[in-house]
């Protein structure tokens, strides 16, 4: 499986610094938010490839690490692109980069199609037989021999470690309950926003509660440790948080028995709620003056127990 680049997808450089990776992916993540773009398939997986490029990039030894292993185009190919097209790539211009950096590699194949095919002569053709077989058996010897003595293999035998790129079981800020919560409701004239933060300390799933008839959890938000999410275009009214809290995300895990609820933490530290009671979030937006107010909040979650958290069950929590 082909690897994104993660800079291009940004629009930076590979020597892009910490402030840079941050503002281009701030700006790249209001314009192709699911809430800005409802429907947009394209615009949604486009979304999910800038969030997961923001993660690698934005830990540094994660950025250390991806950038051990992946080659990537040189920054000059990125300005002519940009400088052609008067934006940075989207996720069409990045595959069609892709492409030419691909038939760039390819000059042996079209060396070989122009090259004139000689004619050998019967000898020569024996010769050809033989060598090939000789090779097989010596591959053939080469493979039992590793196959038998691995230890001695990796002594004598020096090879190159290939790691396998694995697609993660959840990208970040994905939404994995909407199938059971419904889809996510959002007021693209509001500005009323949360900006959520979450510790190092594990990963969790977000969920913004009306505090109100019908009760019905309007978002839903996977974030993982240390990450930070803005949660835009909140309608007016009043709401709580409700979060799960674990480690190590597993596709196929079920609760409840309801298969329209799959996927869930195998390592699970359990369910909470925050911000009831008189710490709701009340978000109303009004005419001020010549302008118009709204409602911000930010918030720090974690799964320490203090007076202001309540614990639930998955039960409370999927209802």
């Amino acid at each position: 499986m082909q690897q994104n680049n993660h800079y291009l997808l940004l629009g930076l450089a590979n020597n892009a610094s910490s402030d840079e990776i941050k503002n281009a992916y701030r700006t790249l993540a209001k314009k192709y938010h699911p809430d800005k773009n409802p429907g947009n398939k394209a615009a949604e997986e486009y979304f999910k490839e800038i969030q997961q490029a923001y993660t690698v990039l934005s830990n540094p030894e994660k950025r250390k690490k991806y950038d051990l292993r992946f080659t990537y185009g040189s920054s000059s190919s990125y300005k002519q692109n940009t400088a052609s097209t008067g934006r940075p790539y989207t996720g069409n211009a990045y595959q069609y980069a892709q492409q030419n950096a691909q038939d760039k590699k390819r000059p042996y194949a079209s060396a070989q199609q122009k090259r004139p095919t000689k004619k050998q002569d019967n000898s020569e053709g024996f010769q050809i037989i033989v060598s090939i077989g000789i090779a097989l058996i010596l591959l053939y010897f080469i493979i039992s021999y590793s196959t038998d003595s691995p230890k001695q293999n990796s002594t004598h035998l020096p090879t190159t470690e290939i790691k396998k790129t694995e697609q993660p079981a959840i990208r970040e800020f994905e939404s994995p309950y909407s199938g059971f919560f419904g889809e996510e409701i959002s007021d693209n004239q509001s500005k009323n926003c949360i900006n959520i933060k979450t510790s190092y300390e594990c990963e969790s799933v977000v969920c913004l509660v009306q505090n109100q008839q019908p009760f019905k959890t309007i978002r839903n938000q996977y974030m993982n440790r240390g990450s930070e999410f803005k949660m835009n275009e909140i309608p007016d009214g009043e709401y709580y948080l409700k979060v799960y809290f674990g480690t190590d995300w597993d596709t196929t895990k079920l609760f409840l028995n309801n298969r329209s609820i799959r996927g869930g933490f195998k390592n699970e530290i359990g369910f909470v709620e925050l911000n009831t009671g008189n710490d709701v979030f009340k978000m109303k937006q009004e005419q001020a003056g010549t302008g118009r107010s709204f409602s911000s909040y930010e918030i720090a979650i974690s799964h320490a127990k203090n007076d202001k958290v309540k614990t639930i069950t998955a039960k409370d929590f999927f209802k």
